[in-house]
């Protein structure tokens, strides 16, 4: 018995971690909503019928292409894209 509950503890030590992180995750706001708040905090509107892309990157002085590659990197930087 004694080994049995070793054994669940280790268990539970090894995930404890990966469980703590997913929480935080959860408790984060979302990319998109940090988005949009900043969008509000500084003024930037979508035009009708245009997306809060497009309105962030007409705000950056850049086009929709290096705004996805800059959000792709910065989501993903260890894939090589």
């Amino acid at each position: 018995m004694k080994k049995n509950i070793y054994r669940r503890l280790a268990e539970l030590e090894r995930i404890h971690p990966a469980a703590l992180r997913a929480v935080a995750q959860r408790a984060a706001p979302s990319g998109a909503d940090e988005v949009r708040e900043l969008m509000s905090k500084f003024g930037i509107e979508p035009i009708p019928g245009g997306s809060r892309a497009d309105a962030l990157a007409r705000a950056a002085g850049i086009s929709n292409l290096e705004l996805k590659d800059l959000l792709r990197a910065r989501a993903c930087p260890a894939a090589d894209f």
